[in-house]
């Protein structure tokens, strides 16, 4: 559990310039929100989206501030990360509403509406997986690969449960929480794959469908490199980065497909 005095531990220049982005986030998020309710009229948009990325920075605000005396790091990670993903994915919706785009082939694409909204659900799914492995300090668990410790399915303790955090995990609980990331990092680029495939048969949407596929193929060899490896910290930040590019992927797609129809 943290304790008060652990707050003076963070001067590492990492903590000083997240610091500064979230401070310049926090600025932009008071100035979309100003000027979408100052211009609603004009715009003829609502401003929903630009409020509730406004109130989600103040309730991270607020949470980080508290959830640092009182609740445990895989917590606090998790509670950050599905925060963090939530406002990139308003920014990047609040921004393609504000571009035009070329047509595409409006009945194919909604017959894949629904492929890609599970896609962006099993991503989403799979990231949070990806948090609770480096929040549990769980990602050596397993050093070989595609195998985890010499074994499709390793020994592993599944008995993780929330009020184990003031105690250290079992090699068998790290091991479960990394063999779960890494089972779920499989069926997710199946599954990804197979809708780059059919999004790629959509006229308008080819582009979209080749940086999927591209996007898919490249983070499953980088999560591979980086568990043999012994995950540097270049992959680990890169492994991150190309997640964020995957997700913003098929935020555009379920975006082009939702707009298809008049409903973006």
């Amino acid at each position: 559990m943290p304790q008060p005095g652990a707050a003076r531990g963070h001067t590492s220049w990492q903590w000083k310039l997240h610091s500064q982005v979230v401070q310049l986030l926090g600025i932009l998020s008071i100035a979309l929100c100003g000027l979408s309710w100052k211009n609603r009229s004009k715009s003829g948009q609502s401003p929903l989206l630009p409020t509730l990325l406004l109130g989600l920075m103040l309730f991270l605000a607020v949470f980080g501030i508290w959830a640092f005396y009182h609740l445990p790091r895989p917590v606090i990670v998790s509670v950050h990360l599905a925060g963090g993903i939530a406002m990139l994915v308003l920014l990047i919706w609040i921004a393609l509403s504000q571009i035009s785009a070329g047509a595409i082939d409006a009945e194919k694409a909604q017959n894949c509406r629904v492929f890609s909204l599970l896609g962006l659900t099993l991503l989403l799914v799979q990231v949070m997986l990806g948090g609770w492995v480096s929040s549990n300090f769980a990602a050596n668990a397993c050093t070989d690969f595609p195998l985890c410790k010499g074994h499709l399915v390793p020994p592993m303790d599944f008995s993780y449960h929330f009020n184990s955090f003031d105690t250290p995990l079992s090699v068998g609980q790290l091991t479960a929480i990394h063999w779960m990331h890494r089972l779920g990092a499989i069926l997710t680029a199946i599954y990804l794959c197979w809708v780059a495939v059919k999004v790629l048969a959509i006229e308008g949407l080819q582009n979209i469908g080749k940086i999927i596929l591209g996007l898919v193929i490249f983070q499953f060899v980088l999560g591979a490199s980086n568990v043999l490896l012994g995950l540097p910290l270049a992959g680990a930040v890169l492994h991150n980065a190309v997640a964020m590019l995957l997700l913003s992927a098929l935020v555009l797609l379920s975006f082009r497909i939702r707009k298809s129809a008049g409903r973006a």
